[in-house]
């Protein structure tokens, strides 16, 4: 008799996560004390420890059961983490199937930090380090960037929700990458604390029984309340993963308006810095954007594309939670978009091969007319 749900975590904590990783999984074990799921976690450990194995757990009624060990893995292999998927939806078969990755995670940048220097792009290079995108691992030096993401969460099963217990992938260009693979995708805008997700309280307190939407709105709610109390400055959002072609339609008809009616650069400058940014201000909140470029701006048609798109954003948000001062023009959904530097020429260059930027070119058209 199939369960009502599997829960299937990744763990890639082969970094500077490790004990985090540890910390979560005792909180799970706890946690499926109450809990009706299957969960199945596969943890991959730093390279620092002495349990340098992958080892793949099943965890019920408060026990944890090692069903598999796999030698080192490299997390950074869209293979194992497609096999993880199917392989343990098979095993542990059920009515519904949520996705979560746990790792590091910085948004559609996909540089290969382990490669040392970068350089800007049409400007004289400047060495830096940077993040990388997805599950990296330090002992094979790779990550999963935003194409093989997508290539690894083609299964043969359905994901009715895909979570990112992962910081900065709750961005547009991440959703419309993997509108095929999921119903339902959950992810922050801004960065997450170590201590990541309530695991005890999405066990013990998801409702079984409720749509993609639902489960994914609830996650939202136990992320907000569990950081309620702390003064950090966190974000969380869930997409309904059915109306993303609909904002990226809208989207890209306000960016070749843009382009049509932008004279000067620093008429697009000011909206961008007066905007909510994250992290490495490469990422601004997009409906804030949007909100303040209508206040500037008084073109009748780019206003009224403005409105549309803004419309079609609010339904593809399911639900939107900040909490902290940096955050408090956080509405749900980030983009790409350097805003004080000029853009890194490998993170450029890779966000050319996303879906979102080949598909609809205006975008990205609107980042070359402003750096160019």
């Amino acid at each position: 008799m199939k369960v009502k749900l599997t829960l299937l975590i990744y763990m890639a904590a082969d970094n500077n996560l490790d004990s985090a990783a540890l910390n979560d999984l005792e909180s799970i074990r706890k946690g499926s004390m109450f809990s009706e799921m299957d969960i199945v976690l596969q943890l991959d450990r730093w390279e620092f420890v002495d349990a340098k194995e992958t080892i793949r757990y099943h965890v019920k009624e408060g026990e944890v059961k090692e069903i598999k060990r796999m030698g080192e893995s490299n997390t950074g292999d869209l293979r194992i983490l497609k096999e993880f998927i199917e392989e343990s939806a098979k095993a542990y078969p059920s009515e519904k199937l949520i996705v979560i990755i746990w790792s590091h995670g910085s948004g559609v940048d996909d540089y290969n930090g382990y490669e040392g220097k970068r350089e800007r792009y049409f400007v004289e290079p400047t060495p830096e380090i940077e993040e990388i995108a997805i599950a990296f691992d330090d002992s094979a030096k790779d990550f999963l960037d935003n194409i093989e993401l997508q290539k690894a969460l083609d299964v043969d099963v359905n994901i009715d929700v895909l979570g990112f217990d992962a910081c900065l992938m709750g961005m547009f260009e991440i959703v419309y990458q993997l509108r095929n693979e999921a119903d339902v995708i959950v992810g922050s805008q801004y960065l997450e604390p170590a201590s990541g997700w309530d695991y005890p309280r999405v066990l013990e307190d998801l409702s079984l029984d409720g749509t993609s939407n639902k489960m994914g709105e609830e996650l939202v709610k136990f992320y907000a309340d569990y950081y309620k109390r702390e003064s950090y400055d966190v974000t969380q959002s869930a997409f309904d993963v059915d109306k993303v072609e609909e904002v990226t339609k809208n989207l890209d008809a306000f960016a070749k308006s843009l382009l049509e009616n932008l004279e000067k650069k620093k008429d697009l400058k000011y909206t961008l810095l007066s905007s909510q940014l994250f992290n490495k201000n490469d990422y601004i909140d997009l409906i804030d954007f949007v909100k303040n470029l209508k206040e500037r701006f008084d073109d009748e048609s780019l206003l009224c594309l403005s409105d549309r798109l803004l419309g079609s954003l609010d339904d593809l948000i399911i639900a939107n939670h900040n909490m902290g001062d940096a955050m408090r023009d956080a509405n749900g959904v980030s983009i790409y978009f350097p805003t004080q530097r000029n853009p890194f020429k490998e993170t450029f260059e890779m966000y050319e091969k996303l879906d979102f930027s080949k598909d609809y070119p205006n975008w990205i058209a609107l980042i070359r007319w402003y750096y160019a």
